[in-house]
């Protein structure tokens, strides 16, 4: 038995009997454009048989293996990759609002801690004082 891997979107291909389609890795639709295909995801205790216009979807993490129903029978599946969602990224001034805040808050707590050297200092001064 053959049979294909595909990382790579497709469509329109047509496929012959006895030799299957495995696709991995990969969100996505398995459309069936004409014909009856026998699909079976990796995890997925039923098999499916699909028919013309019917679509399986497959996310991340599957993997699949399409073959046709019937030997004679010509069958092409269609192959939609699912969209992936856009990067959002702050705008400039925004990120420059955000670090100006951990500046200031660094800035305060850098206050902070030299009031606290300073008053370590002085109570180190008066313990000397207190033993001589």
């Amino acid at each position: 038995m053959n049979s294909q891997f595909y990382a790579a979107p497709i469509g329109g291909l047509a496929m012959q009997f006895g030799h299957p389609v495995r696709i991995e890795h990969q969100a996505g639709d398995v459309v069936v454009r004409s014909g009856r295909v026998w699909l079976t995801r990796r995890g997925d205790p039923d098999d499916h048989v699909l028919e013309a216009g019917q679509r399986v979807r497959l996310a991340a993490g599957d993997t699949a293996v399409v073959e046709p129903w019937q030997r004679g029978e010509p069958t092409v599946i269609d192959w939609h990759p699912a969209q992936r969602r856009p990067v959002r990224v702050l705008p400039r001034d925004a990120a420059a609002l955000g670090l100006r805040g951990v500046a200031f808050a660094a800035d305060r707590l850098a206050g902070g801690f030299a009031a606290l050297a300073r008053n370590a200092a002085s109570m180190a001064r008066r313990a000397q004082g207190c033993i001589c």
